[in-house]
C-alpha cells in the first residue's frame, strides 16, 4: 500500500514540478555565452579563420552575423560549438551578432593584427610605473582608439581552464594606458603607426614566473628534467588545488601582516640610544641584493648615523634621498618625518629643527618591499641633511626584527599552472603571433633553458594550430655590478640560451644589453624594448628585407696572436660607442683563462681582436657578464648580440 501511494495524483504534482524546475535549471545553465576573450572593442586576426567558439544549448544551431556575412554550425551534445570564419580583410568597426536561444551582441570589433604578449614581471610592467623622464608626456599622448588591450585575469591552476573570469577589452586613452604593459604598448604603438591598422594586445604575464610555468604539463613530461615532478604533480592534483587556493588567500594578506608589525619600533629601533649589535654593513647606495636580501619579500630595518655641527642645523632642514619601496617609514633621532607608499623616486622631506641635535644623529628606515625590489638610492642620486651633510658610505640594517612574512611566491610558478590558468583559457583566439620577454626567473639553469624554451615554442604552436606563427623574445638587460675582470657570468650564460633559440623557424630576438639599469632589475626604457621587438616583427612577421638586429657572431678566425671575428647583421657597418674606444671584449689562449682585449674593425663584417697577454689565442668573448661594459653597434643603431666562441 505504501508503494501506491507514491503515484497518488498529489505526489504527481510534486514530481512534474520537480522536472520542470531541473528543465529550467538546464535550460539556463546552458544559454548561449562565447569566451570570455571576446567582448566589445575585440580585435580579431585579420588574413585568418578566425575561431569564434563557446556554449550553448546541447545541439542547438548558432549563427554569427559579422562583417556582412553569417556563418552557423550546430553544438555538440554537451553544447561546446566553434565556428571558423573565412579570411577577414582588416577594418572596422563592426557589430558581431551571435544568435541561438538568444542573441550576444558585440560592438565596435576591428579586424586587424593581435599579438599575445607574456612573460614575466618586464612584460607585466606598466606604463604608471614610469617608462623615464617624459613619462607623463607619454601617456598624456597616448590617444589610439585603434590599439585595443585584453588583460589575461590572474588565476592559476594544476588544470588547464576552459574558460578565464570576466575581463574587457579596452581602447588605449590617456587613462586606461597606465594599467597596459609598457612593452606591448610601445610594440602596438609602431605597428600601428607603422601600417595604419587596427592592433590587439592580449596580454597574459605575471612577475617572478619561470618559463616552466608556461609549458603544459602534457608538453613538459617530454622533457627529462620534468618526467617525475610532472607525475608527482598530477598524482597529488587535490592537494596542489588546495595549496594554490590558499596561496590565493594569503598573497592579499601579506601588507597586513607587515603593517601590523611593530617590533621594530616596541625595541626603539628608530631612536638614537638604541644599539644596534649583531645588525650588518652595506654600502651605499643600498639595494636588496648587494645586502644578501635578493627576493626577499619582507620588513627591513636601517641605520645610518650622522654627525652635525650647530651650523648645520638650519631653521627649515631638508632631508634629499632616494627610496624605492612597497612602503616606507623615515625616523630621525626616534621622531617619524614622513611615510610613503609605492614610492620609486627622490625624496625631499622636511626635518623639524627641534629634531635634530649638534653632534651624533640618527635616520632610521623601515622599509617594506616586494621580492627584493627596495633601494635606498642610486648611482649619483642624492643622500643628504641640507645639500651639505652627505649620508652616503656605511649603513646598517636587520631583516630579522620584524614578523618574517610568508613568501609563498612558489604558488603561481608551479609546474604549468600559467599555462593552465592564463594560456589555455585563450586558446585558440586568432593571433598574429607572440612577444615574450622573460628569464630572469631561470637565472642559474641556463643549459636546461636552451631546452625549455624552445620547448615552451612548440608547444604553444601545437595548441593553437596556427604553424609556425612569429614568436619573438626580449633577451636579458644588463643587471647588476660591474665587473673589474672577465668572469663567468650566470645572466651571460642564460642570454646565450636565448640566442641558440633564433635558429627555430619563426624566431626573432630584441637585443637590449645597452639599455638595462645596474640597480634595477626592471629598466625604466620600455620604449625602446618595443621598438626593437617590432624591428624584429617587421622582418620576421611581415617579410620586410631590413636590418632587425645587431651585430651577430658568425665565425672566428685565428692569425697569429689575433682572432678575426666575422659578423652577421651588420648593415651598413659596424662602430663602436663612446668616443670609439672598443669595450667588452676578452680574450683567452689554452686553458681558457681570460683577459681583456683590444678591438678594431677591420671591415664593414670584421673585428679584429687581441693582447698582449695572450700568444696564441683560442676563444673570444663579448658583453660576457652580468652588467657589461659593451658598445659595438651597426650603423643602423642596433647593439652587439652577446656572445663566446668557446
Amino acid at each position: 500500500m505504501s508503494q501506491i501511494k507514491l503515484f497518488t495524483p498529489r505526489c504527481s504534482k510534486v514530481v512534474i514540478l520537480a522536472f520542470l524546475l531541473v528543465f529550467q535549471l538546464n535550460s539556463f545553465a546552458q544559454k548561449l555565452e562565447l569566451a570570455s576573450i571576446f567582448g566589445d572593442n575585440m580585435v580579431l586576426q585579420q588574413g585568418m579563420n578566425v575561431p569564434v567558439w563557446g556554449k550553448s544549448a546541447p545541439n542547438s544551431t548558432v549563427k554569427i552575423d559579422f562583417a556582412g556575412f553569417v556563418y552557423a554550425t550546430k553544438a555538440d551534445t554537451l553544447g561546446k560549438w566553434m565556428v571558423k570564419m573565412p579570411l577577414l580583410d582588416y577594418g572596422g568597426p563592426f557589430t558581431m551578432n551571435v544568435s541561438s536561444e538568444d542573441t550576444i551582441v558585440f560592438q565596435n570589433v576591428m579586424v586587424g593584427e593581435v599579438w599575445l604578449a607574456s612573460g614575466q614581471s618586464n612584460m607585466e610592467y606598466q606604463m604608471k610605473n614610469g617608462v623615464g623622464p617624459n613619462t607623463k608626456e607619454v601617456i598624456e599622448n597616448a590617444d589610439f582608439p585603434e590599439i585595443r588591450y585584453f588583460d589575461v585575469p590572474r588565476e592559476t591552476s594544476v588544470v588547464p581552464l576552459q574558460n578565464t573570469s570576466v575581463a574587457s577589452w579596452q581602447s588605449i586613452t590617456p587613462e586606461s594606458v597606465k594599467e597596459s604593459s609598457a612593452v606591448a604598448y610601445f610594440f602596438a604603438r609602431a605597428l600601428h603607426q607603422d601600417k595604419n591598422i587596427a592592433v590587439g594586445i592580449i596580454n597574459s604575464s605575471w612577475g617572478a614566473t619561470s618559463v616552466e610555468a608556461w609549458i603544459s604539463a602534457e608538453m613538459l613530461k617530454t622533457h627529462p628534467d620534468f618526467v617525475n615532478e610532472v607525475k608527482a604533480q598530477n598524482k597529488n592534483q587535490e592537494a596542489w588545488k588546495a595549496y594554490v587556493k590558499q596561496s590565493w588567500r594569503n598573497d592579499a594578506s601579506r601588507d597586513s601582516i607587515a603593517q601590523a608589525s611593530t617590533n621594530g619600533l616596541d625595541m626603539g629601533v628608530h631612536t638614537l640610544k638604541y644599539q644596534p649589535t649583531d645588525w650588518k654593513h652595506v654600502d651605499y647606495p643600498v639595494d636588496f641584493g648587494k645586502a644578501g636580501l635578493s627576493g626577499l619579500w619582507g620588513v627591513v630595518w636601517f641605520r645610518k648615523n650622522f654627525e652635525l655641527d650647530r651650523d648645520d642645523i638650519a631653521k627649515e632642514n631638508t632631508l634629499s634621498i632616494y627610496i624605492r619601496a612597497r612602503k616606507a617609514s623615515l625616523y630621525v633621532n626616534g621622531t617619524e618625518v614622513e611615510t610613503k607608499e609605492n614610492i620609486d623616486g627622490q625624496l625631499a622631506i622636511e626635518v623639524p629643527q627641534k629634531v635634530l641635535q649638534k653632534g651624533k644623529n640618527v635616520l632610521a628606515i623601515r622599509l617594506y618591499c616586494h621580492w627584493g625590489s627596495g633601494l635606498i638610492g642610486k648611482d649619483n642620486s642624492e643622500v643628504s641633511l641640507n645639500k651639505a651633510v652627505s649620508l652616503s658610505g656605511e649603513w646598517l640594517f636587520n631583516s630579522t626584527i620584524e614578523t618574517k612574512l610568508p613568501q609563498w611566491q612558489d604558488y603561481y610558478t608551479q609546474l604549468s599552472v600559467q599555462y593552465n590558468g592564463r594560456i589555455a583559457p585563450i586558446i585558440p583566439y586568432g593571433i598574429k603571433g607572440v612577444i615574450w620577454y622573460q628569464g630572469e626567473a631561470n637565472v642559474g639553469r641556463a643549459q636546461q633553458y636552451q631546452s625549455l624554451f624552445p620547448l615552451l615554442i612548440s608547444d604553444w604552436r601545437v595548441r593553437w594550430q596556427e604553424g609556425y606563427f612569429p614568436f619573438l623574445f626580449v633577451q636579458l638587460a644588463n643587471y647588476g655590478q660591474k665587473q673589474t675582470e672577465p668572469e663567468e657570468s650566470s645572466w651571460a650564460e642564460l642570454r646565450e640560451a636565448q640566442t641558440e633559440t633564433l635558429k627555430y623557424p619563426k624566431t626573432g630576438m630584441a637585443c637590449i644589453i645597452d639599455i638595462g639599469e645596474a640597480s634595477d632589475i626592471h629598466p625604466k626604457n620600455k620604449m625602446d624594448v618595443g621598438k626593437r621587438l617590432y624591428l624584429a616583427a617587421r622582418k620576421v612577421a611581415y617579410g620586410e628585407n631590413i636590418v632587425s638586429s645587431g651585430p651577430t657572431f658568425e665565425s672566428m678566425e685565428v692569425d697569429g696572436n689575433k682572432v678575426k671575428i666575422h659578423f652577421s647583421s651588420t648593415g651598413k657597418g659596424l662602430e663602436f660607442r663612446n668616443e670609439n674606444l672598443p669595450s667588452g671584449f676578452a680574450i683567452a689562449g689554452e686553458g681558457h683563462a681570460f683577459v681583456w682585449a683590444k678591438a678594431r674593425i677591420i671591415d664593414n663584417e670584421t673585428i679584429e681582436v687581441w693582447s698582449s697577454e695572450i700568444e696564441d689565442p683560442t676563444a673570444v668573448r663579448y658583453a660576457w657578464g652580468d652588467n657589461p661594459d659593451a658598445n659595438l653597434y651597426n650603423k643602423e643603431g642596433l647593439p652587439a648580440v652577446p656572445f663566446r666562441t668557446e
